[in-house]
């Protein structure tokens, strides 16, 4: 089976358990909270859980310790467990991408990035949440990144869309009409 589908699989079986005990937004917060952990020292962990060298019965153990640690739902507690036992722990990043998506599509939200040369004041980040939330008509999870190659202007990626507003852009489109234009 494709890692897709199986990561498909799996989030749409925990975006139901979520559901059903009105626990989405929990274990999406568990999810992150996973990752993250699996991603200290420089994700030793993580590189730990897929070496292959480890049996599943040290698999689970390390599982046990982490779990001990942090506070996590039930369902949370158990899917990780889950993941561990049916060995598909190599999978979790997938899963919990395609877990907050569903989740996204659930509670009407769409995340994007949003790229500028510069860093952003708060005043023009509202302006620019308030936009896309009238163009997606959905609630928008903002991510910011700063890339000085745009020379000005906005680059906003929603899901597969695209809105580019940047300099770049429009030199690249210049000097396009410029060489179809000499030809």
């Amino acid at each position: 089976m494709a890692s897709g589908s199986l990561a498909r699989r799996y989030a749409r079986a925990l975006i139901a358990l979520g559901a059903e005990q009105d626990a989405v937004e929990a274990i999406a917060a568990d999810l992150a909270t996973i990752s993250n952990v699996l991603d200290l020292g420089d994700g030793a962990l993580r590189t730990a859980m897929n070496n292959p060298g480890l049996t599943s019965a040290e698999r689970r153990g390390v599982v046990e310790a982490v779990l001990t640690r942090v506070h996590l739902h039930q369902i949370s507690r158990n899917y990780i467990r889950l993941l561990v036992d049916k060995n598909r722990f190599g999978a979790f990043g997938e899963i919990r991408r395609e877990y907050d998506r569903l989740a996204d599509e659930l509670s009407g939200r769409v995340r994007a990035l949003v790229s500028t040369a510069t860093a952003l004041t708060e005043s023009m980040k509202g302006k620019v949440e308030s936009a896309l939330a009238t163009a997606t008509g959905s609630t928008v999870l903002v991510r910011y990144q700063v890339d000085a190659e745009l020379i000005g202007g906005i680059v906003a990626q929603v899901g597969d869309k695209v809105y580019d507003a940047s300099v770049r852009a429009r030199l690249e489109e210049i000097s396009g009409a410029l060489l179809r234009d000499a030809v």
